[in-house]
């Protein structure tokens, strides 16, 4: 028992570890930006072949990683109150400074950000969640322990940091209940590309994490 757990902890530390180090090892040892790039890109695939492997060892079906459509309104319904009330609170900060600006930019955000933001909800979700309810089964718990890796993995940012711990919280509980990643990435997408036109810069510098956030 204690062998299959420690390799579950495995499993989630391999994932999470290229992530790590494109946030804070790369940035300081390679310079030339192509470089850069290329590098990251490979740590990626990485911890996304972590992550594909995980869930076809352990049998994980599209329906399960939410990779699904017939529950997308039910999922929708459970996200509508939370992701609207932290949008109207995000745009009512913005207001309050002056610094609202739901233009171009904004347009931009929603535009290309839900590739990203399904991306990480895949990730977040349909491995991390995944295994570590084959840790600890469903509940309390498990959604808070999802939170807090998301919130850790935008370290250094304050901002960003107290939003995905809240962000993520709500999308696992979502996703116990109703597993769809197209409807947790498109509440990411909505907050997300408000919260980036809406706060200003004395607050939220940029939506950036690791030494890219001093960068």
């Amino acid at each position: 028992m204690k062998s299959a757990r420690g390799h579950l902890w495995v499993e989630i530390l391999l994932g999470l570890l290229p992530v790590v180090i494109i946030m804070w090892v790369t940035p300081l040892l390679i310079e030339d930006r192509a470089a850069l790039l290329r590098a990251n890109f490979y740590l990626s695939l990485v911890a996304f072949s972590v992550a594909f492997l995980s869930n076809v060892t352990h049998g994980d079906g599209l329906r399960e990683i939410g990779l699904r459509v017939d529950n997308l309104g039910r999922a929708l319904r459970l996200l509508a109150l939370p992701t609207g009330a932290a949008a109207l609170a995000i745009l009512a900060l913005g207001l309050a400074f002056g610094s609202l600006n739901l233009g171009d930019r904004f347009l931009f955000h929603l535009k290309t950000l839900p590739l990203w933001a399904l991306v990480q909800q895949y990730a977040l979700q349909g491995f991390i969640h995944r295994r570590l309810q084959d840790l600890w089964g469903m509940g309390r718990r498990t959604v808070f322990s999802v939170a807090t890796i998301f919130a850790l993995l935008h370290l250094p940012n304050p901002v960003l940091v107290v939003g995905t711990f809240l962000g993520g919280y709500v999308w696992a509980w979502v996703f116990q209940r109703e597993p769809n990643l197209f409807a947790l990435a498109a509440s990411h997408t909505l907050l997300s590309a408000v919260l980036a036109n809406s706060l200003p810069a004395s607050l939220l510098p940029n939506m950036k994490v690791g030494w890219g956030y001093w960068g």
